[in-house]
């Protein structure tokens, strides 16, 4: 064999090893070609009446947008009717606003297949990814962490209000054609943290 062709080709196995190297270990490639993708989602949220046996506890409902190209991206949400009852501390009819970055990614067979066949859901539930997202809404921030190992879609979150201060954590799954959302947290007034009550919300997307 050429002794030059020779040298290529031991340089492009080395180079090919170490990509798939990088590829199993952070998702080098998945994230160099996920940096390229534009990307535009949008859908529908219901929560659930706090308490069903109560004809007064109505449900609510909305939507939410994600966009965004690469790990950057932003993420909307607004709650038709929400302002009506809750503190203007707490929600305004200007909704609830995010920034995003995925801090890593690697794409999966079930990825491109769910990509191929243009299922948003299985794409986002299949993809193994870690990343976090900082949150404003009416007088509060918060951030929220979250990961998908490729079996748990899970995150946790703080949130800092005016006068009350939230933190948990949440669960999500896919649910026939929609996703169920589980979230465990506490609430309490600023820095009375021994003050806590616990509280559970579901809800769809």
């Amino acid at each position: 064999m050429n002794q030059k062709i020779l040298t290529v080709t031991v340089v492009l196995v080395l180079a090919f090893s170490a990509l798939a190297v990088l590829e199993v270990s952070s998702g080098f490639v998945s994230g160099l070609v996920f940096d390229q993708i534009p990307y535009n989602y949008s859908a529908k949220v219901w929560i659930p009446p706090t308490n069903a046996s109560n004809p007064n506890s109505a449900s609510m409902g909305g939507f939410y947008k994600i966009n965004g190209k690469g790990t950057n991206f932003n993420f909307f949400l607004k709650i038709s009717g929400a302002e009506k009852s809750e503190s203007p501390l707490d929600y305004t009819g200007d909704g609830l606003t995010g920034v995003g970055k995925i801090d890593q990614i690697k794409l999966t067979p079930g990825t491109i297949y769910a990509i191929v066949t243009k299922d948003i859901k299985g794409a986002m539930f299949n993809t193994t990814f870690k990343g976090h997202m900082n949150l404003t809404c009416a007088a509060w921030t918060g951030v929220t962490y979250f990961q998908n190992d490729g079996k748990n879609f899970t995150g946790n979150f703080t949130i800092d209000g005016v006068m009350t201060d939230w933190e948990g954590n949440y669960t999500l799954k896919r649910e026939s054609y929609r996703i169920l959302g589980i979230s465990d947290f506490i609430y309490y007034p600023n820095n009375q943290r021994s003050a806590a009550k616990n509280a559970q919300k579901t809800y769809y997307l």
